[in-house]
């Protein structure tokens, strides 16, 4: 007996809309990630890369190990050689592999002819991306799992603890995610697999053995300040281990790392899932999300690490120190929104056009050159000044009797405003020139390049003055434009020069009135432009109205003609030069003397009339062979007026790469 239809859909088990979403995730799991793992764990490749980089890793540690044991060192200092010994060779397989697998994770579908049918499956850029960024970071992770058993070794010896080892492999999985999810947006940009594998490793491997080495380096001031005995990159182990709770240990060691490795995470996937994202959405809005919580990240990070100092004048020296990293973040910040197409998608605007005033305020910062612009000046102030403000209210609080908080406060506001000025110059003309030059890539190049120039060249205008003047002193007036003037400035009122703070308003007054320049070029350009597709939209408008006005109104009796047919009556069709002529039926039904004239049009019919045609030109069925075009009918407007087409293809200053800032 078998079941019926009714009986088996209700015997499938389905997640409802009630379920929560953790719930769903695991009811129905990305079809991506199921699809990867299954592929590669069943590969014989992975499985020779298993054993043969486990067996690596054990040769390399059981020699240096024997070799250790046989000198004059202290079994405990055997144990903490192996245990960096291990982790090391880990991190070195980390950061050589999983970058390189990661960057294949598209670039190998593109290859193979794949890519547009995955695109095609209606599922969203971020269930694709984040279903190879977790398929590649399962991989590996177990890949680490298999290396596990070597480090007890290192036990035999002494020196570790488990709460070492478990706080080594947290440090493994915190960089393994930027490296995957590096490699997985190159492989969302690019579409050669050597190419994006090449970009990942001269990326991401000078990027991890700098930031072992600063691990390092750190080391030594820990040893010294907490009392570690461990050297290494991987000495925060025991740091940890022995004071978590300890609010510098925890925030430095616990709370930073994994904010920065969160941050990395999410600014990479944003870019993947904005290239594989169609060009006819909105690409920029998840980066100003990213950019958001950067600001507010680096505002608590500002004020936490301020508060760590134990003395007044150490606060004041590490706020201001931080105060001037803070920098290369409003620097990242300007150059992240430099790649903006001069209008927004066309669906975002026909979206807009339904919102309300709050919608319609918001979208004074949304997709486009000027929109996000004015969102990145917004970003790129708050940044310099916020960041200022943290340190400085940070000190006040632990130390506030301190007597030099006047002065300390003078030099920070003094590279706030520089910050500010030059960041608002690299945006605006970072932006201009993209909207000029249609390339986010050269417009960043020479707007580093500008920079740097900025930087550089004055210091060679005041050497050469310097020769006819006899002093470099009354000939370095000129270096007060250079991009770190106000750093330097800053630290001559941080010594007690006060009075030299005035001098910040030279390089604050040249790169704000270049940046206000640029900005306005900025916004008269995307002015014209927009101004010049609305023009064509009009234009193409009236062409189609015109045509439209031209064709003869039709009100076929459809169904009257189909039930004359189904009686038998006979149907004639005037036809001229071999092709039915402006789809006129000729109907004689019985009893009369000649037949009846009904005018038909396939296109209002749905397909259902003999000989429909469009105004201007003949046509059989539906599709129109001049006047008109059938897009106009499909699209139910004047020639695909419910698409962004019309604007990228005949508009010289817009392309298909529209709002993707990454």
């Amino acid at each position: 007996m078998s079941a019926s239809p009714d009986t088996m859909a209700s015997a499938t088990p389905g997640p409802s809309p009630a379920t929560p979403s953790w719930r769903r995730f695991f009811d129905d799991p990305n079809p991506i990630l199921v699809k990867e793992l299954r592929t590669t764990l069943r590969a014989s490749l992975f499985v020779r890369f298993l054993y043969l980089s486990t067996g690596l890793v054990a040769l390399l540690v059981v020699g240096i190990g024997g070799a250790a044991a046989g000198g004059n060192e202290a079994p405990a200092e055997v144990g903490q050689i192996l245990f960096q010994v291990f982790f090391g060779g880990a991190l070195t397989i980390l950061c050589l592999v999983a970058p390189s697998y990661a960057a294949t994770s598209l670039t190998s579908e593109k290859e193979t002819g794949t890519y547009e049918s995955l695109v095609l499956t209606g599922m969203d850029p971020a269930r694709i991306v984040w279903g190879k960024f977790l398929a590649s970071y399962a991989v590996f992770a177990l890949v680490l799992v298999a290396f596990a058993p070597i480090v007890g070794i290192a036990f035999l010896f002494g020196g570790t603890s488990p709460w070492h080892v478990l706080i080594g492999f947290y440090g493994l999985l915190l960089v393994l995610g930027p490296a995957i999810a590096l490699g997985v947006a190159l492989s969302a940009r690019l579409r050669s697999t050597r190419v994006a594998i090449l970009i990942a490793l001269i990326t991401f491997v000078p990027a991890a053995i700098i930031g072992a080495s600063a691990m390092s380096g750190l080391g030594y001031a820990a040893r010294s300040e907490w009392g570690v005995s461990m050297q290494g990159p991987f000495w925060f182990t025991e740091a940890l281990a022995s004071r978590f709770f300890e609010l510098d240990t925890f925030l430095l060691l616990g709370v930073l790392p994994l904010y920065a490795s969160g941050m990395m995470v999410w600014f990479f996937l944003a870019s993947a899932i904005a290239g594989v994202r169609p060009a006819a959405e909105d690409r920029s809005t998840p980066f100003k999300h990213w950019a958001l919580a950067a600001l507010a990240g680096l505002l608590a990070t500002t004020f936490g690490v301020t508060s760590l100092f134990g003395s007044g004048r150490d606060a004041g020296i590490g706020s201001f120190v931080l105060t001037g990293f803070a920098g290369l973040v409003v620097l990242q910040l300007a150059l992240l929104f430099t790649n903006e197409p001069p209008l927004p998608p066309r669906l975002w605007e026909l979206r807009q056009e339904g919102r309300g005033a709050l919608g319609k305020l918001a979208g004074l910062f949304g997709p486009g050159a000027a929109p996000t612009a004015r969102f990145g000046a917004v970003v790129v102030v708050a940044a310099s000044v916020g960041a200022g403000l943290a340190a400085a209210l940070s000190r006040h609080l632990q130390h506030p009797s301190w007597d030099d908080h006047a002065q300390a406060d003078a030099a920070i506001a003094v590279v706030a405003l520089g910050h500010a000025a030059v960041g608002l110059f690299v945006l605006m003309f970072g932006a201009w020139l993209r909207v000029i030059l249609r390339s986010g890539v050269a417009s960043r190049v020479i707007t580093l390049s500008a920079l740097f120039a900025l930087g550089i060249i004055p210091f060679f205008v005041a050497l050469l003055a310097a020769t006819g003047m006899g002093s470099f002193e009354e000939s370095s007036g000129v270096l007060l434009v250079t991009p770190v003037s106000h750093l330097i400035t800053g630290g001559f009122v941080m010594d007690g020069k006060t009075e030299r703070a005035i001098e910040v308003l030279v390089p604050a007054s040249f790169y704000g009135l270049l940046a206000v320049i640029f900005w306005s070029l900025l916004e008269a350009r995307v002015r014209g432009v927009g101004k010049r597709v609305a023009e064509q939209r009009a234009l193409r408008e009236r062409r189609a109205e015109e045509a439209a006005a031209s064709r003869p109104s039709f009100t076929p009796p459809v169904g009257e003609v189909i039930a004359a047919i189904a009686a038998g009556a006979p149907l004639d069709v005037a036809v001229a030069g071999g092709a039915p002529l402006a789809g006129v039926a000729h109907l004689a039904e019985p009893g009369e003397a000649a037949p009846r004239a009904f005018a038909l049009d396939g296109a209002s019919a749905g397909g259902a009339s003999t000989g429909g045609a469009s105004a201007g030109g003949a046509s059989t069925g539906d599709t129109s062979t001049g006047g008109a075009s059938a897009s106009s009918a499909s699209s139910g407007g004047p020639m695909g007026g419910t698409s962004r087409g019309d604007a990228s293809a005949d508009s010289p200053d817009e392309e298909p790469d529209r709002g993707d800032p990454a």
